[in-house]
């Protein structure tokens, strides 16, 4: 598993991190070229590799963690620590929102300068600037719903590359 996902991923070797978000409890990543893509008779600009994770992850700079994936779970630093009303799922609201929003507005231009793996599907992307993105599979389901992660390109229309509690699927 280690050797095709380094192979997989090692598109992105020298390739630039464009942005990253979130779709409730997904995290989502782009890399490389901005590029133009028509889908549903929409054209928007993406960038061309997309990595979504769906496990364990944190982004690291030196021995400090800057965001990670229990963030989505903690309100951000304006919310009163009484507010009973917390919703974590409301865009903004959440401590990975606004940790990630800082992360991408104070960092400079970030390139993928190394991929590796391990036998469970683990990932580290090494970036420029002294950070590294981690994801840790961190749940032992085995059924057709224990995605990790993937990676897939959106600019071509090629299979998805996907880490499952049962090893690597192309759909």
């Amino acid at each position: 598993m280690r050797e095709e996902i380094k192979s997989q991923l090692g598109k992105l070797l020298g390739l630039k991190f464009q942005y990253a978000g979130r779709a409730s409890n997904l995290f989502w990543l782009g890399f490389g070229d901005i590029v133009q893509i028509t889908r549903r008779d929409r054209t928007e600009e993406t960038a061309e590799y997309a990595l979504h994770v769906q496990c364990s992850w944190r982004i690291t700079f030196g021995n400090k963690i800057v965001v990670a994936s229990r963030d989505f779970y903690s309100p951000n630093s304006q919310c009163d620590e009484k507010n009973e009303d917390f919703d974590w799922d409301i865009q903004g609201n959440n401590r990975f929102d606004e940790r990630i929003n800082t992360f991408q507005k104070d960092k400079e231009q970030l390139i993928v300068l190394q991929i590796d793996s391990d036998e469970v599907g683990g990932l580290n992307v090494t970036l420029s600037g002294g950070y590294k993105l981690e994801v840790f599979p961190d749940s032992s389901e085995d059924d057709e719903h224990s995605e990790h992660w993937r990676f897939f390109n959106r600019k071509e229309n090629n299979p998805h590359f996907i880490v499952t509690g049962n090893g690597i699927e192309k759909v």
